[in-house]
This record gives structure tokens, sequence and C-alpha cells, in this order.
């Protein structure tokens, strides 16, 4: 065999070897970025629940990284509340554990939501901006159900719950705990 016939490669082989080495290196940050996240959620501690930062990490996972903005699901909006409480502490944990990642945001959504960053095309001021009208529009109509109040809160609390209001109990107990640490 010939030096040339030897240099001849199949386009297989080589697309193949390129796509290994893309996905050992995405697979290396997603592990890296995993980990970060386990450690500092699992070093979040309250006075009144030790296992806090236990039950965030069992009840949340990462999902996407993409322009600065790390994606997070929870499988009840009550860990997405509570998250979103940590969620300055969260990112000095990650900035620290994770430096190469730059993850300067932190997203939510709920668990088998379809929603994604990986399309996004805002630069961060316009997701910031996207994400503060959304806030406000959920903000306003939580105000508005507050002024309904009466009769209607009071029926709704005298049935029965339903699925969608059932409390998962450690959420429950996580939700009475840092109602005692804000004196409520």
């Amino acid at each position: 065999m010939s030096a040339d016939e030897r240099d001849i490669q199949d386009i297989s082989s080589i697309l193949g070897g390129v796509f290994d080495v893309l996905h050992t290196a995405e697979a290396q940050k997603a592990d890296v970025t995993a980990a970060a996240w386990r450690k500092i959620l699992l070093s979040i501690k309250s006075s009144t629940n030790p296992n806090e930062g236990a039950n965030l990490a069992a009840h949340s996972r990462i999902v996407d990284l993409k322009n600065g903005v790390l994606l997070v699901e929870a499988d009840h909006p009550g860990w997405i509340e509570l998250l979103q409480l940590r969620k300055h502490y969260i990112l000095r944990g990650l900035s620290m554990y994770a430096r190469n990642m730059d993850i300067r945001a932190l997203a939510f959504r709920m668990a088998g939501k379809r929603g994604t960053v990986t399309g996004a095309s805002y630069s961060t001021e316009e997701a910031r901006g996207l994400a503060e009208t959304r806030l406000a529009k959920e903000e306003a109509a939580l105000a508005q159900a507050g002024r309904r109040g009466g009769a209607a809160a009071a029926s709704s609390s005298s049935s029965s719950p339903t699925k969608t209001d059932a409390v998962p109990d450690g959420l429950r107990e996580v939700l009475s705990a840092l109602k005692r640490d804000m004196g409520a």
C-alpha cells in the first residue's frame, strides 16, 4: 500500500470522530454543571429544615444552557418558588464551581413543559425584559385573584383539594418552615 492510500480516509470515519469529540466535550460540560448544581443545592440549609437543599435537588433538574441562561425544571410550582428565593445564592455558587460555563441567569419551568432556551435568539437584556413583563402579568393576575377573596375563596377552601391543588408533603414542610422563619 502506498503512502497516498494510507492518507485517504472514509468521510464517515472523519465525521464520526469529529462528532465523538464534540459530544464528549458537551457531555463533560453538562456533567460539570450538574455536579455544581447538586453541590450548591445540597449546601442549602434553613434553621427549621436542614433538608431543604436535598429536597430542592430531588425535585429539580437542569434542562438546558444557552446564552448564559440555565433552564431548570421542577416538578411543582412550589419548588420553583423556593428555587427563585435562593436564585442569587445559586448563581453565586455556579460562578464559583462552574466558572467556564458563564451562567448569568436562571429560568424555571414545570416538568413536562416543552419550552427550551436552545432556540432563543434574544440578548440577555431582551430575555430579562420578557421575563420581567411575564412576572408583572403573573403578579397582576395573583393580585386580581386575591381581590376576589370572599365567598369564592371560602368555598374553594372548604372543598376537597384537586390534583392540581395538592402540595407534596416535602414541599408542605418546607413552606411551613419558611412561614415560621418569616414570622407568619
